[in-house]
């Protein structure tokens, strides 16, 4: 199954409280198994969303999960023709009332974009069809729901630089908000740096988003992360992140010396921040964790990213806001 739609299902995951004990049993699904029960009996994608309206609306979670998952297999598997005519109930459900099942439909369509033709040949052959609807998509941005800002941020993302002019606008306007400084906003940064880290209206937004005076050092991580991480960079931004090498947190420091070569710099901005590091690395004052990361970069770091780093690995990039299991017992 696709990153993008894992990553959604792990969203709903973390929204349904119940599911937390089956995490386990769920990982073999998220990987693309199917219930024995849908490979034999193949019911339609309208039953199978019904089922999972049906389910969410009951209250039971967990089964909800489970259907969504079916249907998730099923939009990626049939016949274009027949995601066209299950596509305004998909749509209706994204704006019921009921939160999980707006979660469960806008997942549901994470998993329409991830779709390939039948010969494989194109990608994402169902977008077309969800187009005309994105600024609908798009409000619930705004949603009272953290997990369903943070899936419409993914879905927003899944519609590709093609649409970056219609799509960048309200990711660019969430990281405005008061409340941006959160697991959301560094999933919109994620999203932005994938449809256009060169578009004037990104970079602005995301070095401003990282200045905000409220920022916390879990969402500059993640932010970070996902800037070094984009396939294209912008280097305006990327200076903007090697500057921050002193701020005063030591695991944002981590972070910014960890992705530096994976950054775009300048050449003279790439010196001054070697030399930096290199003084980092050798001073015995400074954090352990900062020092450690500082001298393992040291013998590798070339300024040249298609070169990164042969002795260490870098992490997978942050996607979308998913709250740890610790957090969500809490709050059960």
């Amino acid at each position: 199954m696709p990153r993008p739609l894992r990553w959604s299902f792990n969203v709903i995951r973390q929204s349904l409280s119940k599911v937390l004990l089956l995490i386990g049993a769920f990982s073999g699904l998220l990987c693309g198994t199917l219930p024995t029960v849908y490979a034999q009996s193949s019911p339609s994608l309208s039953a199978l969303l019904k089922a999972c309206t049906d389910k969410a609306n009951a209250g039971d979670n967990t089964a909800a999960f489970n259907a969504v998952l079916s249907l998730a297999e099923a939009l990626g598997k049939a016949p274009l023709t027949e995601v066209k005519e299950v596509l305004p109930s998909i749509l209706q459900a994204v704006d019921d009332k009921n939160p999980t099942v707006r979660t469960l439909a806008l997942s549901s369509i994470v998993a329409i974009q991830s779709r390939s033709n039948p010969d494989h040949s194109l990608r994402g052959d169902a977008l077309p069809l969800l187009e005309p609807d994105i600024s609908r998509i798009a409000a619930h941005l705004t949603d009272d729901d953290t997990h369903i800002r943070s899936t419409t941020a993914t879905v927003l993302g899944g519609f590709g630089s093609k649409s970056s002019e219609i799509v960048i606008p309200p990711l660019v306007a969430y990281l405005k908000r008061d409340d941006a400084v959160s697991s959301v906003g560094s999933s919109v940064v994620f999203q932005l740096v994938r449809l256009g880290p060169q578009h004037p209206a990104v970079s602005a937004a995301i070095i401003a988003f990282l200045d905000r005076p409220n920022q916390t050092p879990e969402c500059l991580t993640s932010s970070i992360d996902a800037i070094a991480h984009a396939q294209i960079q912008n280097e305006e931004i990327d200076i903007d992140i090697a500057r921050r090498l002193d701020t005063g947190n030591p695991n944002v420091r981590v972070a910014i010396i960890r992705d530096l070569p994976e950054l775009q710099l300048p050449e003279e901005v790439f010196t001054t921040t070697r030399t930096r590091v290199r003084a980092i690395a050798s001073n015995e004052q400074e954090d352990p964790s900062v020092r450690a990361i500082a001298n393992t970069i040291l013998p590798c770091w070339v300024n040249d990213r298609r070169k990164p780093c042969p002795t260490f690995i870098l992490p997978p990039p942050t996607p979308p806001s998913i709250s740890g299991p610790a957090e969500d017992a809490a709050a059960v």
